[in-house]
């Protein structure tokens, strides 16, 4: 026997050209993707076995173990090709691997089945529209600097004045200095009540009938005891949603880091700042996937109240599918 392999952009394109130059009793070995320098001639490298001295005719049993070889290696060949595409673009192996084994399982278009795929495990919670006299309340928690206190501030526009809902605006704990004056300024501007106070124990966030927004102090690792303060307070209202804020120009190893910092605080959101300073959102997606936390809200920049969008798992999964084929393209380049 001797083989030989053939470079082409799919297993049955490969099977003519061996079948018109070995005779009809090629068969096939196995095929894998393309090196990086022969991709230019075909992303497959298809190879097939042949025996140049005694060809047998083929049979039907051999015919239809043959058409059971190529549906196989073809779905192996796409899913290997979508979780090297994924890799590429920055998911974790294990998790690229993870995403294309459930693709494959899915039917149509392959494209399509990895997007359905990706929008199946990015958990998402809309918000919901307040009803009159509902009353809710909403807390932003995380490290400095990550964009609670702006983020606040669109949120009280966009979900709360813009659909007639009443906005109150709560501060406490030891915030950075110029924090709450800035914060007290914008309370103005925008007609909101605004609450002071030096300690979370010290604030009163019952009793409002709308939106109440809660803007805790950034913590570090060093802040132990505040960590506590807050861990002590949440617990005592199970009602508040706990929004964890994170960089979406963060690794998603930073991200989960900031996850776990936070998990006795036990948030119920992830939200997202940086969208627009990210390359690309793999890391925002890789991090909802793992944490199992739900995003409701995402910020794409500094501008008050606009840059501000409510999180579609859809939108989302085919943006990121569709930059992992950018990457592949600059690679192949």
């Amino acid at each position: 026997m001797q083989t030989k392999a053939y470079f082409a952009s799919s297993v049955p394109a490969a099977l003519e050209v061996a079948r018109q130059e070995l005779g009809e009793n090629a068969l096939l070995v196995g095929s894998r993707p393309s090196p990086p320098q022969a991709r230019q001639y075909g992303r497959l490298e298809v190879t097939f076995a042949w025996d140049p001295k005694e060809p047998p005719a083929e049979t039907p049993a051999q015919t239809n173990d043959i058409r059971r070889q190529l549906s196989a290696l073809r779905v192996a060949a796409e899913h290997s090709l979508t979780a090297e595409r994924l890799r590429a673009a920055g998911f974790s192996p294990d998790l690229a691997l993870d995403i294309a084994a459930g693709a494959a399982r899915r039917s149509g278009n392959p494209d399509t089945a990895v997007a359905d795929e990706l929008t199946s495990r990015i958990p998402t919670l809309p918000f919901v529209d307040m009803q009159p006299g509902e009353g809710r309340t909403l807390a932003f928690i995380g490290p400095p600097g990550r964009g609670k206190t702006i983020s606040l501030v669109k949120i009280a526009v966009n979900m709360g004045l813009a659909r007639r809902v009443p906005v109150r605006i709560c501060c406490a704990g030891a915030h950075p200095v110029g924090a709450q004056e800035q914060l007290t300024r914008l309370a103005a501007i925008l007609g909101t009540p605004f609450q002071a106070s030096e300690s979370l124990a010290g604030l009163n966030v019952e009793g409002w009938k709308g939106l109440t927004l809660i803007d805790t102090p950034g913590i570090s690792p060093a802040d132990r005891d505040e960590l506590g303060e807050l861990t002590d307070f949440f617990a005592a209202r199970p009602e508040i949603e706990k929004h964890l804020v994170l960089r979406a120009d963060a690794s998603s190893a930073d991200m989960l880091h900031m996850v776990a910092r936070f998990a006795g605080l036990a948030p119920s959101r992830l939200l997202f700042t940086g969208m627009d300073e990210a390359f690309g959102a793999v890391c925002v997606v890789e991090a909802l996937i793992r944490a199992r936390i739900p995003a409701t809200f995402a910020g794409t920049g500094q501008q008050i109240p606009q840059d501000l969008e409510e999180v579609n798992a859809s939108k989302l999964a085919r943006a990121v599918w569709a930059s992992t084929g950018a990457v592949a393209q600059a690679a192949a380049a």
